[in-house]
């Protein structure tokens, strides 16, 4: 319990702290502390594809000697990974222009070619289209989705972690080890505590205002939306457990509360 934290009086705006807002911050690392370690900061090319190898069978295999659109691309670290590792062409596409650079940094590291990066898809279609770490994150995920499908010849493989009532839906596990914190708080106390890090100097109000957007995805949302994907079958959806705790994705309130992250593949009607 970082007890200091019950002195904090204003936030930022100068607004005074609530009640509820000083509790949360005990329960969080102190404001000047460094981040709690997330997975995404020890990216680098040798464990950028483990997620995609846990978590989509055959990721490996599915992916050999085929163009990628890597949508969603981020810094670019799985963009890269997969060309080296068998991918005919890749191209990463996002809209953080300092990501982009990265990537291209990356792979001119790397000395690889067929790798580019972009705001746009290159390409009319792809072989594979692949979103990680991404669906949770677009503002309208029904028309990403969309335009996925559109590019798509063979397969589209989606997968993300921490949907919105898992246990770390809110993504603020940098800050708290506390889980379900949307279910304990309120989104102005969550949004409050959030903009005193350093993280939270946009002054969102609202999960879906942060920096990288957050759509509270759920999983009867992603589930529908998986089944309307235009043109396009669902070949397979897993819901993967916490902890891998079994039965519990299959009862409901429980799958909401207890997955941890979310598997689909796609393919053509």
């Amino acid at each position: 319990m970082n007890w200091q934290a019950l002195t904090f009086k204003q936030n930022r705006d100068g607004e005074k702290l609530r009640l509820p807002e000083r509790f949360l911050l005990a329960l969080c690392r102190p404001v000047e502390a460094p981040s709690l370690a997330v997975a995404t900061v020890t990216y680098n090319l040798d464990n950028a594809l483990d997620y995609a190898t846990r978590m989509i069978p055959r990721f490996r295999e599915r992916i050999q000697g085929k163009t990628v659109l890597d949508y969603g691309c981020g810094p670019g670290w799985q963009s890269v990974a997969m060309r080296r590792a068998g991918a005919r062409q890749v191209h990463g596409i996002d809209i953080n222009d300092d990501w982009l650079s990265h990537g291209r940094h990356l792979a001119s590291g790397a000395e690889l070619d067929g790798v580019t990066f972009g705001k746009a898809a290159g390409a009319e279609k792809y072989d594979i289209v692949l979103s990680l770490g991404a669906m949770e994150h677009f503002r309208d995920p029904g028309e990403e989705l969309a335009r996925m499908c559109s590019f798509t010849r063979e397969e589209l493989l989606i997968s993300f972690a921490e949907p919105w009532y898992s246990p770390y839906g809110t993504h603020l596990n940098g800050t708290t080890r506390l889980p379900w914190l949307n279910l304990w708080f309120s989104e102005r106390t969550l949004m409050n505590v959030r903009n005193l890090y350093p993280d939270g100097d946009d002054r969102a109000k609202r999960f879906e205002d942060i920096r990288g957007g957050l759509n509270k995805m759920t999983v009867r949302r992603f589930e529908k939306l998986a089944r309307a994907a235009p043109g396009m079958r669902v070949e397979q959806l897993t819901l993967h457990s916490v902890k891998r705790v079994p039965v519990v994705t299959s009862v409901p309130v429980l799958r909401e509360l207890m997955t941890g992250a979310i598997t689909c593949v796609l393919k053509p009607a």
